[in-house]
């Protein structure tokens, strides 16, 4: 019993507070888990939102913007694989001599890298054979020199642009008929080059490099590749690894205004989200007469 001038705690009222203090706390502690829990699992969906969201941004901007589109092309319905030109200026030239105009893709060779069959390495027709074929045979199905670049799918197979001629255009004159292509103050000039599409007096000047993306499903990996001039998608061609959380990837070409792009990311809570966009590419529209964006 204590006195009336005492002060303090007895011994029962000591224990009791340091019971009720451990609950609080005890209490505490697991909801401070369950925050740090939820605040873990909510980084981890915006990172693979992120991720994802990114990785279809670069890919349908390429597109839009690209000359060729070399798979998916109409050979096989559903690719896991993308690849298209990524308008490099490989021999340093421009339009009426202005840096901000550069020449791309204007007169490649009869084969579009220096490396052969399209891109080395890439499976262009997918029958599951790698590289077969002729130099010239870009799209791997047997022939060259199928279509003019028109933005149409003129021999029926259901691929657009995959094997442009020499002549591009097949009018027998350089570039563009009745035009002055390279702004020299003459048209339609050296009639003896109608390979000549930019009436620069040079042919076969320039190769075509490609942006590949390449999916693994055994790795959960989509990788970002810039072709090589002569070994393809292999070293020492640049890559980046854009996700390691990809559980699905596809790439589907509707002839021939538009490719239909999905691809689907799992987080480490097992959560996914899909991305699933269709873009325009450019080489569709801009030798039809149709507005390009």
């Amino acid at each position: 019993m204590r006195r009336a001038d005492e002060k303090g705690l007895t011994l029962i009222e000591l224990l009791l507070a340091i019971t009720i203090t451990g609950i609080i706390a005890s209490a505490g502690t697991a909801l401070l888990w369950t925050c740090l829990e939820v605040q873990g699992q909510g980084e981890d969906r915006s990172q693979v939102y992120q991720e994802g969201l990114m990785a279809m941004e670069r890919m349908t901007a390429g597109i839009s913007k690209t000359t060729i589109v070399l798979v998916p092309n109409g050979h096989s319905p559903t690719r896991n694989i993308l690849a298209f030109s990524r308008l490099v200026n490989s021999d340093g030239d421009f339009y009426f001599g202005d840096p901000l105009f550069p020449r791309v893709d204007e007169d490649p060779h009869d084969y579009f890298s220096f490396g052969s069959y399209g891109i080395k390495g890439v499976d262009e027709d997918g029958d599951g054979t790698l590289d077969e074929g002729s130099f010239k045979d870009e799209d791997e199905d047997g022939f060259y020199n199928e279509e003019p670049l028109d933005g149409l799918d003129n021999d029926g197979d259901g691929a657009v642009d995959e094997e442009v001629q020499p002549d591009y255009d097949i009018n027998g004159v350089p570039g563009i008929s009745h035009m002055d292509d390279d702004g020299d103050g003459l048209v339609d000039e050296a009639p003896h080059k109608p390979e000549d599409d930019d009436e620069d007096g040079l042919v076969n000047e320039e190769e075509i490099l490609f942006t590949v993306y390449s999916y693994d499903s055994s790795a959960k990996t989509l990788t970002e590749i810039q072709s090589h001039s002569t070994n393809g998608i292999y070293a020492p061609a640049p890559r980046v690894v854009l996700s390691d959380h990809v559980t699905s990837f596809e790439a589907f070409f509707e002839a021939p205004e538009r490719i239909r792009i999905t691809m689907t990311l799992v987080g480490e809570d097992g959560e996914s989200v899909t991305f699933c966009e269709y873009v325009h590419p450019r080489n569709a529209f801009q030798k039809t007469g149709k507005r390009v964006r």
